[in-house]
């Protein structure tokens, strides 16, 4: 038996992978299979929950990175997919990933800059 396992230079990462590579932990589904264009951000399952006075918690929309952010200023924070699914890794995506074939358009999505 080898003790190292040796890659041939054919081994590489398929188009197919592609969608799998864009997928972030805690999105409900494979990303890009969504309607053409559509991004997590338009979604109605894509907001933050916060704590409410009784113990309850209850959904907020997300907000925004403060205007000193190196990386993108006045840009959306990241959420939560709170699609209702089991086992689904409760991370926080980025306003701009590609919706999942699980995407229902929200009535008023957040811009995803904000506005001056």
């Amino acid at each position: 038996m080898p003790e190292h396992l040796e890659f041939g230079a054919n081994l590489t990462a398929g188009a197919h992978d592609a969608a799998i590579r864009a997928t972030y932990l805690g999105q409900a589904h494979i990303a890009g299979t969504g309607p053409q264009g559509a991004t997590c951000r338009e979604c109605v399952f894509w907001h933050k929950w916060k704590a409410a006075t009784g113990g309850g918690k209850l959904p907020s929309p997300p907000g925004y990175f403060s205007k000193r952010h190196k990386a993108s200023p006045n840009a959306l924070k990241k959420a939560l997919c709170t699609r209702p699914i089991l086992n689904k890794a409760n991370r926080l995506i980025p306003h701009d990933a590609s919706a999942c074939r699980l995407f229902e358009r929200a009535d008023h999505p957040l811009p995803a800059v904000r506005p001056e």
